[in-house]
């Protein structure tokens, strides 16, 4: 598996938030949007000396952690499109509506060098549950929450740490990382299954799926666009917050060209129209895209196998911060 794709750089750091309800708490139609922006407000204003700047200064930027972990900007000599150093996962197939006393999880995904931000984002995720998150109730406040547990989680290995017990108050800073070689011995486990399906596979995409391909949205989960902006999100983190991108690496000679051979042959997705609001932009923002689930089938999946199980871990498209663009692979391979 690993002569078709070149050593990537990057580590991630899944964490898996569990809190209670102190209040009740209601979320608009996806929550990744509500904790999100009560992230960025309580990461802001208790660690940003500048947050209420309209502009800051290069220096500042380059030494504050909340500007490189929300405002990230790369330098002239860095390629590829701005890549935040993390991901939210929204908790999934939650009710709108979490009742005081219920419990939910909600996740975070640190990039590369970024780690170091960690302690910063444990004390947002309090300051969150403080303040609240959600839609306004009749008393005029928001739901809030206590932070019950920490754990750090690797869905490729199964390993999992706990990095806050309940009851705790010490957080330990030791993570379980996603890694390129799991990556490829996911890939390579993943390839064995495929040839007891006759190479079919099915991805599920659990949150909205927004891809642009020559500046048009995407409204259909073809493999090829789905691939390419996969791949070049990860080359994009490794150039950015891992040290430098792979030089090995040829997208346009060696994965795109297989990716173009991929078919779908089963569509179970639906557009979900969505929209949030971006306080960076100071405006309403779309967030919709497809949900659901597709069948695909190629005559030699290893070349593309390892980019697909990286992109379960970095998600992809349009709003990740948000908590957009998750997917994962079907365990059975196959949906009907």
């Amino acid at each position: 598996m690993s002569q078709h794709m070149a050593s990537v750089p990057l580590t991630a750091h899944p964490l898996r938030f569990t809190a209670r309800a102190e209040t009740d708490i209601v979320f608009h139609e996806f929550a990744g949007s509500a904790l999100r922006g009560a992230l960025a407000q309580v990461l802001r204003r208790t660690f940003c000396p500048e947050w209420r700047a309209g502009q800051t200064d290069v220096l500042h930027r380059a030494l504050c952690p909340v500007c490189q972990l929300l405002s990230w900007e790369r330098d002239t000599d860095t390629e590829g499109d701005v890549r935040r150093p993390y991901t939210l996962t929204p908790p999934l197939n939650a009710p709108a509506r979490i009742e005081a006393g219920e419990t939910f999880t909600f996740g975070l995904t640190l990039f590369g060098e970024k780690l170091a931000y960690l302690p910063y984002l444990v004390l947002a995720v309090r300051g969150m549950g403080d303040e609240g998150v959600g839609r306004r109730q009749d008393n005029g406040q928001r739901g809030r929450f206590s932070l019950e547990r920490i754990d750090a989680v690797n869905h490729l290995t199964g390993a999992t740490r706990t990095l806050l017990a309940p009851g705790r108050a010490e957080v330990s800073t030791q993570t379980e990382p996603v890694t390129h070689a799991h990556v490829l011995q996911a890939a390579a486990d993943l390839l064995v299954r495929l040839a007891a399906h006759d190479g079919q596979l099915t991805l599920h995409f659990h949150t909205p799926l927004r891809l642009t391909q020559h500046k048009a949205l995407q409204k259909q989960p073809f493999f090829a666009p789905l691939i390419k902006h996969v791949a070049r999100r990860v080359l994009d983190l490794c150039a950015q917050h891992a040290g430098g991108r792979p030089a090995a690496v040829e997208l346009k000679r060696d994965l795109f060209p297989e990716a173009q051979t991929v078919q779908m042959v089963a569509n179970h997705t639906q557009w979900w129209d969505l929209a949030g609001y971006s306080s960076r932009l100071h405006r309403k923002q779309q967030l919709g895209g497809l949900i659901g689930s597709a069948t695909y089938v190629a005559a030699d999946w290893a070349p593309l196998l390892p980019w697909l199980v990286w992109g379960q871990v970095t998600q992809v498209g349009k709003n990740t911060v948000k908590g957009c663009g998750i997917y994962t692979i079907a365990q059975d391979m196959v949906v009907t």
